[in-house]
């Protein structure tokens, strides 16, 4: 902008562009100013130099513009990076055989990941670099390590570490998923039974974990209410059964407590969900939880995102299930409450 080149800054979403719009303007000295417009994120400098911001959902608006220097941030999460790249952006840079700086977070071996390895294997006309979040000096080593303590290592590799997943936004790891999958259920006792409810269009799904972890005991099933609560009330009287109490759960936990021994309501709620499915990434990061195939195929397509207040959340992606993950995680958070009781010891 300085040297009087028009330049542009591509942001994932409209709200980002607007924010990083603001930060530009206190950043330049008002004097090179010539105008700026807040309605159409534009900055021109008395220099000649320009800025135009762009938001990655309405990346049409930049068909017919020439720049000389553009700017992707977030490059990974541009809805459809490589059609855009190369039917949008790219096409932008021709005119004045201009340059681009594509900054992100991984978002797993997706086309950035593609552009990045170009400039590692040397390829003409690009160069990458990689920078963890240890190299930034405005972020306290503390802060970092305490990130580490309360995140899945996948993510935490991804977010903090700049290492893409396998798997873009799956929190358990596709190789601990493949290594902590058995060929069948254990034999053993079970000890305790996780239980997720149907909701419309799901299955109620019941998951049964011996005392090493192992899964023992696999049902899922589309039955009605009262047929629900008598097969739930089968199951061995004696092991408890953590079954979940969201919403249309509640009577049926009700109805199940009326009758039936070791029943322990659970709610899902936004601090609740990722405690326990942390709690089940940890157990299964460190072998202690093992599973069949059905509930591998469910964690496979399971993914976290950050919501615009940056909260994590996690769920299966768009069109897919996820009710055996969520009763392996009741099974697997219980489970250590289970091994505490049985491990009490009377002396004299």
């Amino acid at each position: 902008m300085l040297n009087g080149e028009a330049c542009g800054y591509i942001c994932p979403e409209y709200g980002l562009s607007k924010s990083f719009f603001k930060e530009i303007l206190q950043y330049l000295p008002q004097q090179l100013i010539r105008t700026d417009n807040k309605s159409e994120l534009t900055i021109e400098l008395i220099t000649g130099g320009s800025l135009r911001f762009f938001s990655g959902e309405a990346l049409n608006s930049l068909r017919g513009r020439k720049f000389h220097f553009l700017v992707v941030d977030e490059a990974a999460y541009i809805p459809d990076l490589e059609h855009e790249w190369n039917t949008s952006i790219r096409p932008t840079l021709t005119d004045y055989a201009g340059d681009a700086l594509l900054i992100s977070t991984p978002r797993g071996r997706g086309f950035f990941d593609a552009l990045y390895q170009k400039g590692v294997n040397g390829e003409h006309g690009y160069a990458s670099f990689h920078f963890s979040t240890y190299d930034n000096p405005f972020i306290s080593r503390e802060e970092i390590e305490a990130a580490r303590a309360s995140m899945p290592l996948a993510q935490f590799n991804q977010e903090y570490l700049a290492i893409p997943g396998e798997n873009a936004a799956n929190p358990f790891g596709t190789e601990n998923i493949r290594i902590n999958t058995i060929p069948a259920l254990s034999r053993n006792p079970t000890v305790i039974y996780g239980i997720d409810l149907a909701r419309s269009g799901d299955h109620t799904v019941i998951i049964g974990l011996d005392d090493e972890g192992a899964m023992s005991y696999y049902d899922r099933f589309q039955l009605p209410y009262n047929q629900t609560i008598d097969r739930i009330q089968k199951l061995s009287a004696g092991i408890p059964k953590i079954v979940d109490q969201t919403g249309v759960g509640a009577p049926i936990v009700e109805a199940l407590q009326a009758n039936c021994r070791n029943v322990r309501g659970f709610t899902f709620t936004s601090e609740s969900k990722p405690r326990i499915l942390i709690h089940l990434i940890r157990e299964i990061e460190a072998g202690n939880v093992k599973f069949i195939e059905p509930v591998a195929q469910e964690m496979m397509v399971f993914e976290y995102s950050y919501s615009p207040t940056g909260h994590v959340k996690y769920q299966a992606m768009s069109g897919y299930h996820d009710d055996t993950v969520m009763a392996l995680a009741m099974a697997a958070y219980f489970r250590d409450q289970v091994q505490a009781v049985q491990n009490w010891r009377l002396y004299r």
